[in-house]
């Protein structure tokens, strides 16, 4: 049996918002808003290993605009994030097959192919969605939806391949802060692709127990940023909109 060394985990305020949110708040929408370099995939680990905890056997979504976006960029931060969480990869889940000849649960819908998902040694799984294939997605009963630059991510495809998806329920989950949560992080959106997340900051104004808005910028996690790294963008910046 591997025994997990203790340790403490330091959360910028950014990330700490989004934890208390759906902790204390039972907030299940939650939209973090953030600039580069503010911890944005880290908190998404967080997000992804409280899933495995609370919802053990349960299907979860991690949606990108493409399986490039997911596989080299998304999904390699997550699992940084997962490993500061006390998950480690080929210990506590295996991405691409199955775990179960490792003594892996399996979860309530073992998929026919194990290619995109990420198995835990609970039987969670995360299925990797990518946008940019009209069929991935379809047919998922899953629990909770989780992505990151959602302002790359088109709204049309989104709602019809995966927050439809999003529908699935245990009694044994009725207690489960992120039971049929959906969590996105982005940048500032600078497209109309991106129109639909800056919008839900509105929905969050107008049902503040159902969505939350989080907006940061880089100055939230300076401690983790290399020293002098904003004033160096700033100074090598394209245009002060896009800095900014």
């Amino acid at each position: 049996m591997l025994i997990k060394p203790v340790k403490e985990i330091y959360l910028n305020p950014m990330q700490m918002a989004a934890v208390e949110a759906n902790r204390y708040g039972r907030v299940k929408n939650i939209c973090i808003e953030a600039g580069r370099g503010t911890g944005k995939s880290t908190i998404l680990g967080w997000f992804v290993k409280e899933a495995v905890r609370q919802m053990p056997r349960a299907t979860g979504v991690l949606v990108g605009a493409t399986f490039v976006q997911i596989k080299s960029r998304t999904f390699p931060s997550t699992k940084e994030g997962l490993e500061m969480f006390g998950l480690y990869e080929e210990v506590d889940y295996v991405v691409g097959k199955s775990g179960k000849s490792l003594g892996y649960t399996m979860p309530f819908q073992a998929p026919n192919s194990w290619s995109n998902v990420v198995h835990f040694s609970n039987g969670f799984i995360l299925v990797l969605v990518s946008l940019d294939d009209p069929n991935s997605g379809r047919g998922l009963n899953s629990y909770i939806v989780i992505g990151d630059e959602a302002a790359l991510l088109e709204h049309d495809r989104l709602f019809n391949n995966v927050l439809t998806t999003n529908r699935a329920k245990k009694v044994e989950f009725d207690r489960a802060s992120l039971l049929n949560a959906t969590i996105f992080t982005s940048s500032v959106a600078l497209t109309k692709t991106g129109e639909w997340f800056t919008n839900r900051e509105k929905l969050a104004i107008e049902k503040p127990q159902e969505h939350c808005f989080i907006k940061a910028n880089a100055k939230v996690n300076k401690e983790n940023l290399k020293p002098n790294w904003i004033q160096e963008m700033y100074e090598q910046r394209v245009s002060d909109m896009l800095f900014n």
